[in-house]
């Protein structure tokens, strides 16, 4: 008999990571490692430490890139 296992029924949703490392939240954010350092260094970014491992909360990741400046453009203020 199989196993059951989570990639074996299509229609069930995959589980969200409960956490990332600096590592997969970097790739998540399309930023490099050393930004997510520098902003937690600088407390823009909320992590756990877990041992030596530090993890990052789905939602602290999300709040740090909603935080970020918005991009201006150079034509983003109608004059020229």
């Amino acid at each position: 008999m199989d196993e059951y296992n989570e990639q074996s029924d299509p229609h069930r949703e995959p589980r969200k990571p409960f956490a990332y490392s600096v590592e997969e939240a970097a790739k998540i954010a399309g930023l490099s490692r050393s930004s997510i350092y520098l902003a937690l260094g600088d407390g823009r970014l909320t992590a756990r430490k877990a041992g030596r491992r530090t993890i990052i909360c789905p939602q602290d990741l999300q709040k740090f890139v909603r935080d970020l400046p918005l991009f201006e453009g150079k034509n983003s203020s109608g004059g020229e």
